[in-house]
């Protein structure tokens, strides 16, 4: 006897998480939520985790501070769980190109009621004295914003699913989506069997390209080698610190908050081109040296205090880049029964609680202002030559921010 299910979440991040929990908000119905292997396996598992609402397109702005809302109260608002956020402040550094578009971004996001605002740079170093300010022009300063940990809040999330009848399966990959006579989803194929569906959510991240190569669908999807350098900070620099968005060296840093450790990632977009990977199956904690070192000057320019520190750990994880840095949210006409949440490109842990109860809203079938909007990361914008583009932009990172 085949197995049944009214919807199959395919994909056990942090955004398949979300959004089998939101559906089961909803009482959609038997929810089966199927990852490959282990919850936040993949791109879910290595981030730093940067909670921010700093974004140079307005819509992207709005769901930020959204989700920004649901970690300040993720506990009482999911069941009890944590998400390990730590709502430690963020900064963003910019340089004298940048000016006045960091001034008309702080206008944007405090008319969508974003709290930030410019910060004077003596303000800014007496909160992190040693930060090297010499090439900054300006700042901006959210308070409420910080980090979090996503393989602990993408546990916390299924977890909270399982609680409302989620049927939550690890080591579980889908081989094959079949289409019945009519080209409508009909099963998901299992190594443990088939579950009869109509409805399939994909949430496979950087497996997006290839997960639907069999349906003749592209998703223009590419995995990438993300690097994180870890560095312990001398004594004289132990006290934990902010978030730093260093939009001069396109680079950005956070403390721990249980151990002397800075942590920094890249935000330049030219780079990825030199770690891009055919398959994500390719991508097996790999390092590319020269980008790990780039990453370290980057640091010991912005804390030049960290010279006497120790490099503790080099690490990687895998991300899912789309062409404009923008997610691909849609439901797919050409195979009906069939949507996606994919290609979030770094944003995807930030913008998971509201894009969860967006997404599971989409497949019921409710409308309102916030799921309307969803129409700008339809996938077919790549084929209308549409891509999502920011009226304001920085002059280096460009459609990263």
């Amino acid at each position: 006897m085949v197995e049944t299910a009214d919807i199959v979440v395919v994909g056990g991040g942090c955004i398949g998480a979300a959004i089998a929990l939101h559906l089961a908000e909803k009482n959609a119905g038997k929810i089966i939520l199927l990852e490959q292997k282990s919850l936040a396996h993949g791109a879910s598992g290595k981030g730093i985790g940067i909670i921010r609402t700093h974004y140079t397109h307005p819509v992207l702005a709005e769901l930020a501070q959204l989700s920004l809302e649901s970690y300040h109260d993720f506990a009482e608002r999911y069941g009890g769980y944590d998400a390990g956020f730590h709502p430690c402040g963020y900064y963003i550094l910019v340089g004298e190109d940048d000016r006045q578009t960091l001034k008309d971004l702080v206008k944007l996001h405090r008319s969508l009621g974003i709290e930030v605002d410019l910060v004077d740079l003596d303000r800014l170093q007496d909160a992190i004295p040693a930060l090297n300010l010499t090439d900054v022009a300006i700042a901006a300063y959210e308070p409420n914003s910080g980090y979090g940990s996503p393989p602990q809040t993408t546990i916390a999330l299924a977890r909270r699913a399982q609680d409302l009848g989620v049927d939550v399966r690890t080591d579980t990959p889908v081989r094959e989506i079949k289409l019945d006579a009519e080209g409508r989803i009909e099963r998901v194929i299992t190594p443990s069997g088939e579950i009869a569906t109509r409805t399939v959510v994909d949430c496979v991240g950087p497996w997006a390209k290839q997960f639907t190569e069999h349906l003749g669908l592209d998703f223009p999807v590419a995995p990438v080698v993300e690097h994180v350098v870890v560095v312990e900070r001398p004594q004289e620099f132990s006290q934990p610190h902010p978030v730093v968005s260093d939009l001069v060296n396109l680079c950005y840093s956070r403390s721990d908050a249980d151990q002397p450790y800075t942590r920094i990632g890249n935000s330049n977009p030219q780079l990825h081109s030199q770690f891009k990977l055919d398959n994500a199956d390719d991508f097996h904690g790999q390092l590319f040296p020269h980008i790990t070192e780039e990453l370290t000057q980057k640091l010991l320019h912005r804390y030049p205090i960290l010279k006497s520190g120790k490099i503790v750990d080099n690490y990687s994880g895998i991300w899912a880049i789309t062409p404009d840095y923008q997610p691909i949210i849609d439901r797919i006409e050409q195979v009906p029964g069939l949507y996606c949440a994919v290609g979030f490109s770094g944003h995807g842990y930030k913008l998971s609680p509201v894009i969860g109860k967006l997404v599971s809203q989409l497949i019921v079938g409710e409308t309102n202002t916030l799921v309307g909007k969803l129409k700008i990361f339809r996938r077919s914008r790549f084929a209308e030559n549409k891509l999502i583009r920011s009226q304001l932009s920085y002059s280096k990172a460009q459609g990263l921010r």
